[in-house]
Order: C-alpha cells, then structure tokens, then sequence
C-alpha cells in the first residue's frame, strides 16, 4: 500500500481541494482550499478556477450565503469574469433578498459571447424575472418572463413564472 504524498505547493493543494470537493467531504475540501490561500492568495488554476469559488460554493450549498457571497466576490476579484462565481453570488443574492445586486450579476453574465457562457441564455432570463417578480415589478418581470419562455417554450416553470406575472398587470382602462 502507498501511502498519500502531502501536497507541497498551491497547485497540489488545490487539486487535492477539488478532489475532496468531488467526493463530497467538504471539511477537507475547505481546509485544503484554505491552504491554497495561505501559500498563494491570488492562486488561479490554468482553467481558471480559484479556491474562493470553491470556499463560496460549498458555503452556499451548506446556506451560509452571506459567506458564499464573500467568498464568491473575492473569487471574481481573482478573475472578474468567472461565470459560476457571478451565478453563484447571484443565487445567493436572490435567496437574500437583495435583488438588485442579483439582477446585476445575472446581466453581467449575458454579456459574455455565446461561445464562452456555458449557462444556457433561457436560465438567466428566468433567474432575472424571478427577482423582478419577488420584487413585485410585474411588467419587467413580465418581459424577462417571455424571454425565458422563448430560449425554453417547454419549460413548465417559465410557463408557470409568465401565467403568476401575467395575472399581476391589470389591463388598461379603456375610456368611454
């Protein structure tokens, strides 16, 4: 039996974080992360991953999302164009009620070229018009709604989100 080599750089460490994060056992995915930070706080993997994003994703599956939302901020200060660091700090903005900031970081990932975002368009259209929806801003909801629902025709819960939004503007008077 070989015994496990302890990691002796960042980029060990950081590969060793990923691979504890994939079983999952997040304790040993954090501390290993926590280590990349220690060696090498603005360490960034070849494809452009960073422990920030990890410390924040396992954060926000745990429901420390204020915590996700630090450390998903610090990720995109590392690579300011990570597109699940963004979604991520988002969804944790959504479920915070703070749906400004949200809304922002949904649209800033609709900026990326199509051949680089790997969330589908129709995804975001809806995160967007969620967050105009618990808003209550029924006609922006409205418009992202349709958006939604023309990236995804068949999507139950684009449907669902249009019909409860649609329900909410009240039609014009007409004058006699």
């Amino acid at each position: 039996m070989t015994e496990k080599k302890t990691p002796s750089n960042a980029a060990e460490w950081f590969e060793e974080g990923r691979m504890y994060f994939s079983k999952p056992d997040g304790v040993a995915a954090v501390a290993a992360m926590e280590r990349v930070i220690d060696l090498e706080p603005l360490y960034r993997h070849p494809d452009g991953d960073n422990p920030y994003f990890y410390l924040g994703k396992i954060h926000e599956v745990e429901g420390r999302t204020e915590s996700a939302v630090f450390y998903y901020t610090r990720a995109l200060a590392v690579n300011p164009v990570d597109e699940e660091s963004l979604i991520g700090r988002g969804s944790c903005y959504t479920v915070g009620k703070q749906h400004v900031e949200a809304i922002a970081d949904f649209m800033k990932v609709l900026q990326f070229p199509d051949e680089h975002r790997r969330v589908p368009k129709g995804h975001l259209f809806y995160a967007i018009a969620e967050n105009f929806r618990q808003m209550n801003v029924w006609e922006k909801s409205r418009e992202w709604g349709e958006k939604a629902l023309a990236a995804d025709p068949e999507n139950t819960r684009h449907q669902d989100l249009l019909k409860e939004v649609s329900a909410k503007i009240k039609p014009p008077h007409k004058q006699s």
